[in-house]
């Protein structure tokens, strides 16, 4: 009798579990909306964030198929900001709720980042075919787990009207073809180092995302040591511009800033946003002057020490990477610069 007191007691712990479970909001279907809401909808909505000052306006565009509506404010002091997008597909007076995401501009500082959101529901108040799209959204932002409610009123110029560009930028067609590089830096037939590339993917964030470090990598630890500038803060830069001398560098067990450039490649429909880091965080201003650019190596065979450089060039936005020329100083320890 125990046993069967104590079954009834676990299946309805288990019915209470499941309950609570249950999703109390359901993401809006991906259908067709034709009939308007009796929504109080007014021109005041065109404003998405309030502000006495500069107050945050809807934009809006389309295409032959589509229409897109998103506010851009700011998410930091250098630049950095954050765009809500939602797009949706015409069909006559008909609209349908396509997809919406949260574009993070990183700027000069931080990893630019798309986010998908889940909207519950979808009102339509005016669809004037091309020139007015008014209503309610409710969306869960990701990001703070929020749900939040927002109306809006976009009006449409033919200025608005875009046509798609399906010329994206992928790593296979950018540097997939020139990437590894080896270098022989003493020329005996033998690889001393490379750059390489390193593919990775994200599969925890939505949209999903493979990512491309492109690194300076050496084929033997131990022997061919990879320099980077002495007093230094981690992590340790390893690219130098005229005038240095390896006088001024030492080797690190960890911590080197090898990773010269990543580049980010979204799942569809979000591969317009592929982009190089091309910042603060990579070699961006390093890169992007007129100066011959080094890496400074030190080589060890047995008790002996040999120091030299390998001149490269590497043109991000024009996927563009070239070993230029190579020195290994024949005098044993003996350091070696390049003055301006």
């Amino acid at each position: 009798m125990k046993f069967y007191k104590y079954l009834i007691i676990v299946l309805l712990i288990s019915i209470l579990t499941s309950c609570e479970e249950t999703p109390t909001v359901v993401v809006v279907e991906a259908q067709f909306v034709c009939d308007v809401s009796d929504i109080e909808i007014s021109d005041a909505h065109k404003i998405a964030v309030p502000d006495d000052v500069n107050p945050i306006l809807w934009e809006g565009t389309y295409t032959n198929e589509t229409v897109e509506i998103s506010y851009t404010q700011k998410a930091g002091s250098d630049g950095e900001t954050e765009t809500l997008t939602f797009v949706f597909n015409k069909k006559g007076d008909c609209i349908q709720l396509d997809h919406a995401y949260k574009y993070y501009y990183g700027a000069v500082g931080d990893i630019s980042a798309i986010t998908e959101m889940s909207v519950f529901e979808f009102k339509m108040k005016d669809w004037e075919i091309d020139k007015k799209f008014t209503g309610q959204l409710i969306y869960k932002d990701h990001h703070d787990k929020q749900t939040y409610t927002i109306n809006f009123w976009v009006e449409f110029t033919e200025d608005d009207y875009e046509i798609v560009d399906t010329n994206y930028t992928y790593f296979s067609d950018c540097l997939l073809n020139k990437l590894p590089i080896n270098i022989d830096v003493d020329k005996d037939g033998t690889d001393d180092y490379a750059i390489i590339y390193e593919l990775g993917r994200d599969t925890g964030n939505n949209p999903q995302y493979n990512y491309y470090e492109i690194k300076l990598v050496s084929t033997d630890e131990e022997k061919n040591e990879i320099l980077a500038l002495k007093d230094s803060k981690e992590p340790y830069p390893i690219i130098f511009e005229a005038p240095f001398s390896t006088e001024d560098t030492r080797t690190y067990p960890s911590g080197i800033k090898n990773t010269l450039e990543v580049f980010y490649e979204f799942d569809a429909p979000y591969e317009k946003y592929n982009f190089f880091l091309n910042n603060n965080l990579t070699y961006k201003n390093t890169l992007k002057n007129d100066q011959d650019d080094y890496f400074l190596v030190k080589m060890n065979f047995g008790d002996k020490k040999f120091y030299g450089w390998i001149k490269f060039k590497y043109d991000v936005l024009n996927c563009d990477i070239a070993i230029l020329e190579t020195y290994l100083n024949p005098i044993e320890t003996k350091h070696v610069s390049i003055d301006n």
